[in-house]
């Protein structure tokens, strides 16, 4: 860092575009928030002196604020407040030379007079068009402030808002693949075993302390609840609380707790604990004093539920801190998984039982049993075995039928692999492949079984099952193509934390140099058309970043303005390729919606466009209003798309450009539009393609 003084006032430019890069290399090298705010705190502190800092952020537009980081103020600072009806956020510096007479304080005049604060600069923080926080800086002296000293700070103010949206999505990204490798394990544990007390113990151990601080599963049998397990971080508290459940055993409720999640199969989550709920559920002195000592301060409290029936329910308990919709969501995810464990583990034990049941857990579980006499070679299906591979109930059982069942390219491996245990000492045997079923359709199938021997270890017999396993491979595949998405979207966040720096240095140079006295005429022409140049790329830049930044709220916005915005961005490619573009675009088209996503998915559509449309070719643009709806087509008259490739066009990763394109632009424009509650479309003919997009007029539900 240059060597500055700390109390200076003002720096000259020389040092003040030193300090400036170098805020853009450290800012761009920290990937944790609290880094970031460190690295705030301190280059403010370098590059304009005062007496205090704070880095505040809002997530909600400016209605709630929260300062994230502090230097210089006492500890008992205020660091959430409401937002001001007499401010409304801007992007220019809000420079108050004395805190006593400016309205935009007033209700804080109590806390400046504690702290001393006599004047006030404020820099505004956005990214696109949303405000996301503030740098500012307390004097307890009056202070007026030079424009030059407002530069540098507004320079600066866009560096950190970069930089801290950056390390937050970072984070996010970390919390994430968290959030997937813990499900990854709870997933394997429940499919490891059938006995699901055992299974649901280590699931609970695995919730703690990843989720909670205490886990309880509990389960309906019959007309009853039992609750099958407990696990604590804190050995001592586990002894403790189960000395307050022997105490005082839990009375089930309809109206509360996990008798309300039962009844209503709805999950409850409880940020905070009061201390009312407390008192109002204690049965006496001794029990409100234990419920107290079990230091509950957040609850949620999710059903197990599968196949429509409530099987259970799962309650996480923290301590010293308070769960949000994130956990609420991991905890749902973990109650899915292992309801689906417990359904399935009932299934299997009612089958080994009892013949009746056996068949109708067999057609639940897709499932159906088998058996092969080697001696007599003989085998035998059952009625759900049958069904299970799409044959007809009168299909004679013999060897020849069953190996046809076995896709071709499996067949010969499934055939080594079963004389290979046979002629082991092994008990059991165990398969997957695939399979042909009778209608044609081709299916994943698992077989387990037991291996009857002789005297002499020679097998003589097998029995077993075999499970239609197709979703669960579905699902894994649809997993792995989640890991892709996520490998994408950190990509992005790369791309932005790799360019978006740079070019914001880039940026705030140009306009200081555009500033700079005596500039040349022409110099000043030459920078102007650097600056359009740079808006450009930033364009770019932050359509690559929509595949993984979080959504902003939907707000009013004209869509007309919007697509003869994007149409604008590629007016120059357009010319450049010679294609002629038509426009019918109405000039009042009202609508709520998330503008910047809006934009993406129509620069993903006339991008298309242009690649399909070749030099001289024509696009047709238009946007009008329908009842409810806003229509916006985009017509080109390419080649048009082939049958086979419409069948797919949605799909993520499919991508009908050899050599370029991720394959994800219209899946993402489709889970957007739908977000919005409107519908994608296209039709397309040789010579004519047209995507079309509706838009309700109103935002819903997912949007807001």
């Amino acid at each position: 860092m240059p060597q500055l003084d700390a109390h200076a006032t003002e720096l000259n430019s020389a040092s003040a575009l030193q300090l400036l890069l170098y805020a853009s290399a450290a800012l761009r090298d920290r990937q944790s928030v609290p880094q970031v705010l460190s690295s705030i705190l301190s280059l403010s502190g370098h590059l304009v002196a005062a007496d205090a800092y704070a880095v505040w952020r809002t997530y909600d537009g400016g209605r709630i604020w929260s300062a994230l980081a502090t230097e210089g103020l006492s500890s008992d600072y205020r660091t959430q407040l409401q937002g001001n009806d007499a401010w409304s956020p801007t992007r220019q510096p809000i420079a108050i030379p004395d805190v006593a007479s400016h309205p935009l304080v007033e209700q804080q005049q109590a806390t400046y007079q504690r702290e001393g604060v006599k004047s006030l600069l404020i820099m505004p923080m956005w990214i696109d068009a949303q405000p996301v926080g503030t740098i500012t800086f307390y004097y307890r002296q009056r202070r007026d402030f030079s424009q030059q000293v407002l530069d540098h700070a507004t320079a600066l103010a866009n560096f950190a808002s970069v930089a801290l949206q950056t390390s937050e999505m970072y984070e996010e990204n970390q919390r994430e693949k968290r959030r997937l490798a813990f499900l990854s394990e709870a997933s394997a544990v429940l499919a490891s075993s059938l006995d699901y007390e055992l299974t649901l113990d280590r699931v609970a151990h695995l919730a703690v302390p990843f989720i909670a601080n205490w886990c309880t599963m509990h389960i309906v049998e019959g007309e009853s609840l039992t609750r099958i397990t407990a696990a604590h971080a804190d050995p001592a508290q586990l002894a403790l609380a189960d000395a307050f459940v022997a105490r005082y055993p839990e009375q089930v409720s309809p109206d509360r707790g996990v008798g309300k999640v039962l009844r209503t199969g709805e999950s409850i989550l409880l940020p905070h604990i009061p201390e009312e709920m407390f008192i109002e559920a204690a049965r006496d002195e001794e029990h409100l004093q234990l419920m107290r000592n079990l230091q509950m301060t957040s609850a949620i409290i999710v059903p197990l539920k599968s196949r429509d029936r409530i099987l259970g329910a799962l309650r996480l308990v923290a301590t010293g801190r308070s769960f949000n919709h994130d956990d609420l969501q991991l905890a749902q995810a973990l109650a899915s998984r292992a309801a689906v464990a417990i359904d399935n583990a009932r299934l299997y034990r009612e089958m080994l039982y009892n013949e009746k049941q056996l068949r109708l857990s067999h057609a639940a579980a897709k499932m159906g049993s088998w058996s092969w006499d080697l001696l007599n070679q003989r085998i035998y299906w059952s009625e759900e075995f049958k069904a299970v591979h799409g044959l007809n109930p009168e299909t004679p059982a013999t060897f020849e039928r069953g190996s046809g069942l076995v896709y071709p390219e499996d067949r010969a491996q499934v055939l080594r692999d079963l004389e290979a245990v046979l002629a082991s000492d092994q008990e059991e045997l165990e398969f997957e492949h695939r399979s042909i079923a009778g209608d044609g359709r081709i299916l994943w199938i698992h077989s387990r079984g037991q291996i009857t021997r002789d005297a002499h270890g020679k097998a003589i017999a097998l029995h077993g099952i075999a499970m239609d396993v197709t979703e669960r491979r579905q699902t894994e595949e649809a997993l792995r193509r989640t890991e892709k998405l996520a490998a994408a979207g950190r990509l992005a966040a790369t791309v932005a934390h790799e360019t978006n720096n740079p070019l914001e240095a880039v940026t705030n140079l140009v306009y200081l140099a555009r500033h700079s006295a005596d500039l040349p005429h022409q110099a000043e022409r030459h920078l102007a058309m650097a600056e359009e140049e740079l808006k450009r790329v930033a364009q770019i830049v932050r359509q690559t970043l929509g595949f993984y930044r979080e959504s902003v709220s939907a707000a009013p916005a004209e869509v007309g303005a919007i697509v003869s915005e994007v149409l604008e961005i590629y007016r120059r490619r357009l010319d450049g390729k010679k294609i002629k573009l038509t426009t019918s675009i109405d000039h009042h088209l009202p609508a709520t919606v998330v503008a910047g996503e809006i934009k993406q998915v129509l620069a993903n559509l006339v991008g298309n466009a242009m690649d399909a449309t070749s030099e001289g070719e024509s696009i047709h643009v238009s946007a009008k209003s329908e009842p409810g709806n806003i229509q916006i087509a985009i017509s080109d008259s390419g080649e048009g798309i082939s049958e086979e490739a419409a069948k797919r066009l949605f799909e993520p990763f499919f991508t009908t450009k050899k050599d370029v394109g991720t394959g994800l632009g219209l899946w993402v424009s489709r889970g957007i539009i739908e977000k919005h509650g409107g519908t994608i479309s296209f039709a397309s003919k040789p010579g004519n393609t047209t995507f079309t997009v509706r838009i309700p007029t109103e935002a819903s539900a997912e949007t807001t």
